[in-house]
């Protein structure tokens, strides 16, 4: 309805004339705040909604757009403070509880988000949403008990099927992977067939539940549930870069976690350290160390690493450079002593450890020089008369 016709609306209304003005004006006012905010005009959509409550306190609609567009122009605590004096006008509307919660949530004011996310969910038991937020926010404040006591209350008293009850099902997921692996399961089989039988274009919300169950998976290293996650991708017919590389470094994880189980620590290590992909100079050195032992155990070394190239070939192109000069021999010694120069620099001794898993005690050559050292452009000391870097040290 355009102003024209709510300004008919006030002429059809049986008061006096200076009512019906000051209806109008605030009609007009309140649309213009509306369009400022609109065109992301916040101080001019606030300078308006403030006076129009000067004028009439008690206005719920222009209290309502004022908390969301403080909210928009970064003055979250304005913006809750609002919320808190319609929801003691209004306590009895889940709506405005809800936002609160939420106005709550995005300050991170966890415990007063909880609080009043319970109050929404009492107000309105079938409210799909705030349960969500109840359990996302409990689970935040990491009280398991909590989070699976409104989780599992909330898809008891929902009892919903379908994409109204994926995410819900994502959590539960969370919340039981770690103690029972069969029931794990069958939330994920829930979801799988939300999304087999669901609707095309909620890929977004979609992606979103697949990336939850990543990082649970990832976090709990409980990679044996990957399988699942490659069937809820193959329910999309297209995902975006970001969840194809979550994927990619989640199976690139699980496949370092076989390794740590199935290989020598070091090797372990090396790809672990290369994985992380810091370049600082603790974790240079710590490469080097490592590097060290593979070379003065290389006999033992050797055959892991080409086990590992053929088992786990993605995993041993990462250092592909060092590990093909140990398994092909070159230099081991000249390797090994330039690693003790590099790290002695840093007046750091590694600790080398074997294949299997014993110390090392190695003992390097290094050269010592006996006496002082030449100048170039000294007389040779073998007495031929001539510079030292013309004769001898030529």
């Amino acid at each position: 309805m355009d102003l024209t016709d709510v300004y008919k609306n006030i002429e059809a209304i049986d008061t006096d004339n200076e009512t019906k003005s000051q209806l109008k004006e605030h009609v007009f006012l309140y649309s213009q705040a509306g369009l400022a905010s609109k065109e992301g005009r916040n101080k001019d959509s606030i300078s308006i909604l403030e006076m129009l409550l000067e004028r009439v306190p008690e206005d719920l609609n222009a209290k309502k757009m004022l908390a969301a567009v403080y909210e928009s122009a970064g003055y979250p605590v304005k913006s809750i403070r609002l919320w808190e004096e319609i929801c003691e006008a209004e306590p009895y509307v889940g709506e405005y509880s809800l936002a609160l919660a939420l106005a709550y949530r995005n300050q991170d004011w966890m415990q007063k988000a909880l609080k009043q996310l319970k109050t929404t969910v009492e107000l309105t038991p079938d409210n799909r949403i705030a349960w969500e937020y109840l359990v996302e926010c409990s689970y935040e404040t990491e009280d398991m008990h909590e989070t699976k006591m409104n989780c599992f209350g909330a898809m008891y008293l929902l009892k919903e099927y379908g994409i109204e009850s994926i995410r819900l099902n994502a959590f539960a997921f969370s919340l039981t992977i770690l103690e029972d692996n069969d029931r794990a399961d069958k939330y994920l089989t829930t979801i799988i067939d939300i999304m087999r039988s669901g609707e095309k274009q909620q890929t977004s919300r979609y992606e979103e539940v697949i990336h939850m169950v990543l990082w649970e998976i990832d976090m709990a290293d409980c990679y044996e549930f990957l399988p699942r996650v490659r069937e809820m991708a193959d329910c999309l017919s297209d995902i975006s870069e970001d969840l194809a590389e979550s994927i990619k470094n989640v199976e690139t994880n699980a496949e370092i976690a076989a390794v740590n189980e199935k290989f020598p620590k070091v090797i372990y290590g090396i790809i672990e350290k290369l994985n992380e992909g810091c370049d600082c100079d603790e974790c240079k050195r710590d490469l080097v160390a490592m590097e060290c032992s593979i070379l003065a155990d290389h006999d033992g070394y050797r055959p892991e690493l080409i086990r590992l190239s053929e088992e786990h070939p993605k995993l041993y192109a990462l250092h592909s450079r060092f590990f093909d000069e140990v398994v092909s021999g070159i230099d081991w010694n000249k390797q090994l002593n330039t690693r003790y120069r590099i790290l002695s620099e840093y007046d750091v001794e590694p600790i080398l450890t074997r294949a299997d898993g014993s110390e090392i005690n190695p003992v390097i050559e290094t050269y010592h020089r006996e006496g002082r050292k030449i100048g170039r452009n000294e007389k040779c000391p073998c007495g031929s008369g001539k510079k030292y870097k013309k004769c001898c040290g030529a």
